[in-house]
């Protein structure tokens, strides 16, 4: 097929070339697909018909080479097809083969990350993981960076200066000299980028204004706000760039990005707090003013531009805040409302609801949830109208619902607060982080079954690769500043990548168009681990300041925890020297098998200290009773101080058993109960009326002097030296 494909483009035209060969590629593709798979030949048959397709139209096009219009057309990165047909001269057919072209090959994802002294780059899987070296890193500390939304361009914001690299080559695109910026985001199209500098009041607004928008490409500042308090939607884009939006007060305000000094649009309601714009080909803006008296809280949603009629209104109680969670094409938007504080007292964290609006106005309603307690996160599904939400007091319920906000299916509860659909909506995690364990599920979503389990423990960012496959998990400072590290999930459950951090402040994936991964109908395989695919003497890649990369070495085994040991009890652990000072000290030196020295004086709460203390009563008592009147507790204290020391004042050596501390405690006991019954005779004798149970306490009297008697007897007769 290949030579009569090369006879063909030898003698036909270069359309009939691209018609032939543009049916023959979509041919092979949904043949691959259809069987699951790619294989080696599947790729050489695209490169040669690629590679044809190229020599028809060399003589009218001037194309370049097939490997020179891969390199250009922009594999694995931001590309645009106005760029493609207009550099090379393709016709539509042309483009379409070129797509088919760049689907075919083996895409590899990237990420970067920004740690406490230097900021780098990794090629991720399912290509081989390695850093790249990064031109201009900058030599000192490292405020924020960032990817464009369509993964073209790659910025970092250093003490002095926001560079912009192409986030393929990383070759410097622009550079922003401005001082003291500590954070950096793209417009949608990576056309913009938004920089934002700490607040200082100025009599000169210029001056103090600190939100500022900047041409990606030149570097030229377009124009500037004025944003007391950060918030990473504090300017709002839609998709198609023509308009950013930002809150003022009582109204949203729209700009054209190539005139900000101006308003386009104003959309004014009393008491707006919080806006958000959709996404999609028609943007729709959502607004909230919280509950005020007796008035309810509302979100009105309505058609940008056209702000005289909303489009979709819900009012609500028990709203302060809400947070906006729209569908990927912008029909559906999820509000969820948050209170400071719940009345009702059963949780600490305040009241949320969930409510669900279709951009079209024709249905809203409250999502009705079946336990009680916080929701803690919400999640659409990027390719289908449902949406999973994980709800209620620990262990959580989390649940799937319809585009009717109807329950469809239940995944049982655990104890998990996060919720991730993949780009293919085929697979998603459910975790635990934060004070929770960091156990994460994934799911099939197509037959809605666990496929696994992973230990996150740890985490503070979880977020899926572009390619839908691999899960990313990273453990961030502050957040935690031990233990810091990325780590790689295949979606099968087996880590393919880690990377341990001395600190590791942020790190995010370069997005990429899901197209560049298709979805099987079937999941992939697990691939080898990283302890499969490690090979002894590799290093992390340049200028990183990391410990060791698990891809390409061998992971060390871990060491073993054992008990833990305080740092008084470390520093005795060799020699065991020292008197113990507490009982946990004791406890731990028997645990670890540390000597300790003989005692002087009894540690508190010890047997040898409560047979102590029975001793020093029983001679306060001793003592009472030789000053008597010669009542009975006078004619047994002589027994029990004799049982209690010896000839010398010293205990015996008896006395320390638990029966005679006994035996001493219920003499105690009894003549504390002779005593009361005294005091009830005295009533009787001068006239009271007692009570039956205490008349009947008194004619005890007998039986308990006759036990007090066999108890000292017992003391004396152990006290007594043996016959010869």
């Amino acid at each position: 097929m290949i030579a009569r494909m090369r006879v063909l483009a030898s003698e036909a035209s270069a359309p009939d070339v691209s018609s032939a060969v543009y049916l023959i590629m979509n041919y092979v593709e949904r043949e691959s697909r259809r069987r699951h798979m790619q294989s080696e030949r599947h790729h050489r048959v695209v490169a040669a018909l690629a590679d044809i397709l190229t020599q028809s139209t060399a003589s009218s096009t001037a194309a370049p080479s097939a490997a020179a219009s891969r390199r250009s057309s922009g594999v694995g990165r931001g590309w645009s097809p106005q760029q493609q047909m207009g550099q090379h001269g393709l016709s539509l057919q042309n483009f379409l083969i070129s797509c088919t072209y760049r689907m075919s090959a083996r895409e590899s994802t990237q990420f970067a990350y920004r740690s406490q002294k230097a900021i780098g780059v990794f090629n991720a899987p399912p290509a081989a993981a390695e850093e790249l070296v990064l031109p201009n890193k900058p030599v000192d500390e490292t405020k924020a960076i960032g990817y464009s939304a369509d993964g073209r361009y790659l910025a970092w914001a250093s003490a002095a200066e926001v560079r912009v690299v192409d986030a393929q080559s990383l070759n410097t695109v622009s550079v922003i000299s401005r001082p003291g910026i500590v954070d950096v985001q793209f417009s949608p199209s990576g056309t913009y980028v938004v920089t934002w500098e700490r607040y200082s009041k100025s009599d000169d607004i210029a001056a103090s204004q600190n939100l500022r928008v900047w041409d990606s490409v030149t570097g030229e500042q377009q124009g500037a706000f004025t944003q007391k308090t950060f918030s990473d939607q504090a300017l709002q884009w839609t998709d198609d760039e023509r308009y950013c939006a930002k809150l003022f007060s009582g109204e949203v305000r729209f700009y054209a990005p190539t005139a900000l000094g101006k308003a386009a649009l104003a959309l004014k309601l009393d008491g707006i707090t919080a806006f958000s714009v959709s996404p999609g080909l028609a943007p729709s803006v959502a607004v909230f003013v919280p509950e005020r008296g007796s008035k309810p809280a509302l979100v009105r949603m309505y058609a940008v531009g056209a702000f005289t009629r909303a489009v979709a209104n819900k009012t609500f109680f028990k709203a302060e805040k809400v947070d906006f969670h729209w569908h990927r094409l912008g029909t559906n938007l999820l509000v969820m409302t948050h209170t400071e504080v719940d009345k009702t007292g059963r949780s600490y964290y305040g009241e949320s609801s969930l409510y669900f609006l279709a951009a079209a106005g024709n249905f809203d309603c409250r999502v009705v949830l079946n336990q009680e307690g916080p929701i803690h996160d919400v999640a659409w599904n990027p390719v289908e109208k449902e949406f999973v939400v994980v709800y209620g007091f620990m262990p959580a319920r989390a649940a799937l619902f319809n585009h009717r906000a109807e329950m469809v299916f239940d995944f049982g509860v655990a104890h998990r607060n996060y919720v991730r659909f993949n780009p293919h909506g085929r697979v998603l995690v459910i975790a635990g982080f934060g004070n929770l364990s960091g156990v994460v599920d994934l799911w099939d979503r197509k037959k809605l079954k666990k496929m696994c389990s992973i230990d996150g423990h740890g985490t503070s960012f979880c977020e899926w690769s572009p390619d839908g496959r691999h899960l990313m998990t990273a453990t961030l400072s502050p957040r935690l500043r031990v233990d810091n590290g990325i780590r790689i999930w295949h979606y099968s459950g087996t880590l393919v990548f880690r990377q341990e951090f001395k600190e590791l402040y942020q790190v995010d994936w370069r997005p990429a168009n899901i197209a560049n991964f298709p979805q099987r109908s079937a999941l992939s395989p697990a691939p080898p681990g990283i302890a499969a695919a490690a090979s002894p003497g590799s290093s992390a890649g340049a200028g990183s300041d990391s410990a060791s990369t698990a891809s390409v070495s061998a992971a060390a085994p871990p060491k073993p925890a054992g008990a833990y040991r305080p740092p008084h009890a470390r520093t005795r652990e060799a020699t065991g020297n020292g008197a113990p000072r507490s009982l946990s000290d004791m406890a731990e030196r028997v645990t670890f098998g540390m000597s300790s020295p003989a005692r002087s004086k009894p540690v508190p709460g010890s047997a040898a200290a409560a047979a102590a203390a029975a001793e020093k009563k029983a001679r306060r008592r001793n003592r009472k009773a030789t000053k008597g009147d010669g009542s009975d507790e006078e004619s047994d204290a002589p027994s029990v101080a004799a049982a209690a020391t010896d000839s010398e004042g010293r205990p015996p050596a008896s006395s320390s058993s638990s029966a005679d501390i006994e035996a001493l405690r219920r003499i105690r006991v009894l003549k504390k109960k002779i005593g009361q019954i005294d005091v009830l005779t005295k009533k009787r004798d001068d006239g009271e009326t007692l009570a039956a149970n205490q008349l009947v306490k008194i004619d005890t009297r007998s039986l308990i002097e006759s036990e007090i008697a066999e108890l000292n007897a017992s003391l004396t007769k152990k006290e007594a030296p043996a016959e010869p």
